[in-house]
């Protein structure tokens, strides 16, 4: 039992106990944090606040994986260029970057539609 339960629960708290440290991570946190509450006065509970809680946690995933890909290319690479390690953390951080513009996207269909 402590195999398929206990040890992945200790990595994945280990792994967010790293995020904490990671300077993006801690301001999208930290907006999130501040955004949501205001969302909630102005939409109260239903469909619009679900959507924005639904696009902040999938940024938050975008940047766990982002920097995952990060410390492992750096990892292997010894910090060394490389085009294929440049592609990766690219294509990481465009993760990212797409997850926040679909946060403003839905933010803006959102205050569009009623």
């Amino acid at each position: 039992m402590r195999h398929y339960i206990i040890n992945p629960l200790s990595y994945s708290i280990s792994g967010m106990n790293f995020m904490r440290h990671e300077r993006p991570f801690q301001t999208e946190f930290l907006c999130g944090i501040i955004i949501w509450p205001i969302c909630f006065l102005i939409f109260g509970w239903g469909w619009k606040l679900l959507l924005l809680t639904i696009d902040f946690f999938v940024l938050l995933i975008a940047e766990c994986l982002n920097t995952a890909i990060e410390a492992a290319v750096d990892l292997t690479t010894d910090k060394k260029r490389h085009i294929l390690a440049k592609k990766a953390k690219d294509t990481a951080s465009a993760a990212v970057h797409i997850a926040l513009w679909n946060i403003a996207v839905s933010a803006l269909f959102i205050l569009t539609f009623k």
